[in-house]
């Protein structure tokens, strides 16, 4: 690799860039097609439990606080919050669990999303360069065991976990974004 700090030498290395992996993946020869998509989340304050189970549209933390949020904008790398998706947030969660009606927002953020086409990881080595691996996911969190068990094994030198074995980049057709 050469960077501004000089060359570096390995035999393997991981993009996981999030979305700067649109800007490295053609050094490697990994077309991974990927965008930004924005996502906001609203907070409540702490409440009494009510949900044992996350949804897609909220989820209740240990401590009470429900964490709201199913925006999917696709503004590019525009990180304003937006108070009318805000509220259409809030309105689906009271339509969906009407206890939500009267709770206090306590805060509220948003961040851009790595998405892929089909809104799927992906997760590929470089058949033109061995030992240059792609793992691309917008769902980092929530697949941070499958990650931190499985991928260091296949990236030290063993085969792809079958699990991972569909999520190549090689079942998009051309890349549909680029970056910078």
């Amino acid at each position: 690799m050469h960077t501004p700090q000089g060359k570096w030498h390995a035999k393997r290395i991981v993009l996981a860039a999030g979305l700067e992996n649109a800007r490295l993946r053609a050094q490697v020869d990994l077309p991974i097609p990927i965008e930004p998509v924005r996502g906001q989340v609203l907070v409540t304050e702490r409440l009494a439990p009510f949900l044992r189970y996350p949804s897609n549209l909220l989820r209740q933390t240990q401590e009470g606080t429900v964490m709201i949020g199913d925006s999917q904008e696709h503004v590019g790398f525009n990180t304003r919050t937006q108070p009318e998706v805000q509220q259409q947030i809030a309105q689906r969660a009271i339509r969906a669990f009407p206890c939500l009606a009267h709770a206090q927002i306590v805060r509220t953020w948003d961040a851009l999303r790595i998405m892929t086409p089909n809104g799927l990881p992906v997760y590929d080595e470089s058949r033109r360069y061995p030992g240059a691996f792609a793992v691309t996911c917008h769902s980092g969190v929530t697949l941070a065991a499958l990650h931190s068990e499985l991928l260091p094994a296949w990236v030290l030198g063993g085969a792809l976990p079958s699990l991972f074995e569909v999520f190549h980049v090689q079942r998009f057709p051309v890349p549909t974004a680029t970056h910078g």
